[in-house]
């Protein structure tokens, strides 16, 4: 008798459907990655993010429909303002605040003066932000005007309806006898 070796055993073939499972899943793993590390490297440094893309307007951002939102950032970008650096100066005034809470001896005239530039920052951004607003409006036709007020009258009954359900007034506020 002569031996014959065994049959080698065949390994199973990966079907196809798997194969294709396999690819998609290890694509989206590189995506998942590759979004995280581009964000890292976007944010290192400790640099500020981005400028929001919604700039809110007070009062007047619930009569503002889309197209008023970005007319009004396109109105804001042409003011030409370094918006970064009066970001980074109000995060500089963050910083110097919680130094002078901590301070000891504690320097009520330095906390004033760096409350007054952050109020000072604070009420130009609103002034500017008002006067775009302003004359955004001033440029809207009647139909238009009609239609922003309806919004903002729409917007307060539901905040009305929203704040009496709270007990709390409007957004939270104290509570109303």
């Amino acid at each position: 008798m002569t031996d014959t070796p065994p049959p080698a055993p065949q390994t199973p073939r990966m079907s196809r459907r798997m194969r294709w499972l396999l690819i998609g899943s290890l694509t989206l793993n590189l995506l998942v990655v590759g979004v995280v590390a581009g964000a890292a490297l976007r944010f290192a440094g400790g640099d500020l993010p981005p400028p929001p893309r919604s700039i809110g307007f007070g009062p007047w951002s619930a009569g503002l429909d889309r197209d008023d939102h970005k007319a009004l950032r396109e109105a804001f970008a042409a003011t030409g303002r370094d918006f970064r650096s009066e970001w980074r100066a109000e995060r500089a005034d963050r910083e110097a605040l919680v130094a002078a809470l901590r301070a000891e001896p504690f320097d009520a005239e330095a906390l004033r003066a760096i409350a007054q530039r952050m109020t000072a920052r604070s009420q130009d951004r609103m002034e500017l932000g008002q006067r775009l607003v302003l004359d955004h409006i001033d440029a809207m036709t009647p139909e238009q005007r009609k239609a922003f007020a309806d919004r903002i009258e729409k917007s307060r009954k539901r905040d009305d309806k929203d704040g009496d359900k709270a007990k709390g007034g409007d957004r939270g506020g104290p509570p109303r006898d």
